[in-house]
């Protein structure tokens, strides 16, 4: 029997689990919660530092193989995968898209104005910034990653293999770049992609529980034409 979870190329025919996503939104909200109180009650941990300094001082021409792959996590990426999601004809896909990627956007600009925890250069005086930064912005969470690992739980169900394993990819190479650049810290990857699954599954249900709403409230064709 061919798997419709891993394998489907129709929108509609989309139906993951509704047990095993609540249990990854659950699991996922639990970790951004751990997470934001670790930096509001911590603002940086020492292996947080360690672990930065090694992935910031990696050679200098990596950075024209990763800065394409980290535009995967920029703004622009939500409606250009709604775009092309809604000409596939996969109109779900391209609401949820829309929906939860603005929503995690705009999402983790209120996590950042209320936890506050500086970027690196505010607890290091050895950062390579290889992006511009104004001064005394705002390092936890990140939003690229939150916007990638948001784009990347919604569409990674309806694609085949390999392409699974690239999403992902994507997702870890926006992660390590971020920190590449000087732009954030460990945790503030570990609190961007929690928010990002959490809010990808979380959309997922919703959209599981409204189609299941709309079927049992659709007339019986059986008994219509009786």
């Amino acid at each position: 029997m061919k798997d419709t979870e891993t394998d489907t190329r129709n929108d509609a025919e989309v139906r993951p689990n509704p047990i095993r996503l609540l249990v990854v939104s659950l699991v996922s909200f639990v970790l951004f919660a751990a997470t934001t109180l670790e930096v509001a009650n911590n603002p940086i941990a020492e292996w947080e530092l360690d672990l930065f300094e090694a992935v910031n001082g990696l050679p200098d021409w990596l950075y024209l193989v990763i800065w394409p792959f980290m535009q995967y996590g920029v703004f622009v990426t939500i409606p250009i995968a709604t775009l092309v999601t809604w000409f596939l004809r996969r109109r779900r896909l391209a609401v949820l898209l829309a929906v939860s990627g603005v929503s995690i956007y705009l999402l983790a600009k209120v996590v950042k104005r209320i936890v506050d925890r500086g970027r690196p250069n505010a607890f290091l005086d050895t950062v390579i910034e290889r992006e511009d930064f104004a001064e005394g912005s705002i390092g936890y969470t990140s939003g690229h990653v939150a916007v990638a690992a948001t784009i990347a739980t919604l569409t990674i169900i309806h694609l085949p293999r390999p392409f699974k394993e690239i999403t992902v990819a994507l997702v870890l190479i926006v992660m390590v770049g971020r920190m590449y650049v000087g732009a954030h810290l460990p945790l503030d990857m570990v609190g961007g992609l929690a928010m990002g699954i959490a809010a990808g599954t979380f959309a997922m249900l919703v959209d599981q529980l409204i189609v299941r709403l709309q079927h049992r409230n659709r007339p019986d064709r059986t008994t219509s034409g009786s």
